[in-house]
């Protein structure tokens, strides 16, 4: 097992590349630095680091242990802040993880409310993918999440549906198209398609849908946010896809979005602990993302 203090040691290589550097970041000397490392290559039983043109360069063993280094770091970091917050009498706390597009169309508002009725609330928000968040609920790594289409597993945690979800057309409001009152797929794909990675539930939407349909599924573009397709049809590149919170987000530029479908198995959704009740805190944000969801009118065809 790697102690705190070897963590440290390899997040600052990490973000210095050299022993001097790092361990001058830490507060600790050249000489130790370099003891520590060694010591922990012994104990890991490969290299972390190799030398070039003298630097130290991260082996392939030591970059793949990197990803987990800085996740054990913001959690040790974590409890270290919420210690803190309990002995300042601070103890209201909530931790969140959201999917991108709905940590920035949901929650400022319901924050905003869940921090005037608990003025000395502190929040902790992680970002992730639909799986991850559930990963985080599970783990009690979060205390709500906020998802898309994701399934959970019923045994560990509870999943509560706020809206249905379908999928939207953006269009720059001088496109050819932008004063029709509907579009096909058929016609999306002949305008140039800015797609979502299947990745993601809308990505994956809009690839069967065209499926579906016997149409090629040939994107212009294919992006890994529902903010980065909305921007590029704002260029004019073409006819972004995304789902409805992207669509909303969209509405917000300035831009043209025009109803496709409804994705019948993927809706918007909150998952928390099983095992883990909410508290006052907790409640009242859930309560407060509902309204939110009211306000911005995320249902089909909207």
């Amino acid at each position: 097992m790697l102690s705190r203090r070897e963590l440290l040691l390899l997040r600052a290589m990490y973000q210095h590349g050299t022993v001097t550097a790092a361990a001058h970041s830490i507060h600790m000397t050249q000489p130790a630095a370099s003891a520590l490392l060694k010591d922990m290559e012994t104990r890991l039983g490969f290299a972390l680091f190799s030398r070039e043109n003298r630097r130290l360069h991260l082996t392939s063993q030591g970059r793949s242990l990197i990803p987990e280094v800085l996740n054990a770091l913001s959690g040790m970091e974590s409890v270290d802040r919420l210690a803190s917050d309990i002995r300042q009498g601070a103890s209201d706390r909530l931790s969140i993880g959201a999917v991108a597009v709905a940590s920035s169309m949901l929650l400022p508002p319901a924050l905003v409310t869940v921090r005037r009725a608990y003025p000395g609330i502190t929040f902790t928000v992680r970002a992730g993918s639909g799986l991850e968040i559930v990963e985080m609920a599970v783990d009690h790594r979060i205390d709500l999440g906020i998802v898309i289409g994701s399934s959970a597993p019923t045994d560990r945690v509870l999943k509560e549906p706020l809206a249905a979800v379908s999928l939207f057309a953006i269009l720059h409001p001088d496109h050819p198209q932008a004063h029709a009152k509907a579009l096909t797929l058929a016609e999306v794909a002949a305008l140039g398609l800015i797609a979502l990675s299947p990745a993601l539930p809308a990505g994956l939407a809009t690839q069967q849908a065209f499926q579906d349909c016997g149409l090629d599924y040939r994107p212009l573009m294919e992006v890994a946010q529902s903010f980065t397709a909305c921007e590029l049809a704002g260029e004019q590149l073409g006819v972004a896809v995304v789902e409805s919170l992207g669509a909303r987000y969209a509405q917000r530029m300035g831009l043209v979005a025009r109803h496709l479908l409804t994705m019948n198995d993927s809706a918007l959704s909150l998952v928390s602990p099983k095992d883990r009740p909410l508290g006052g805190p907790g409640q009242c944000l859930r309560e407060a993302l509902r309204a939110a969801v009211q306000g911005l009118g995320v249902m089909p065809g909207s």
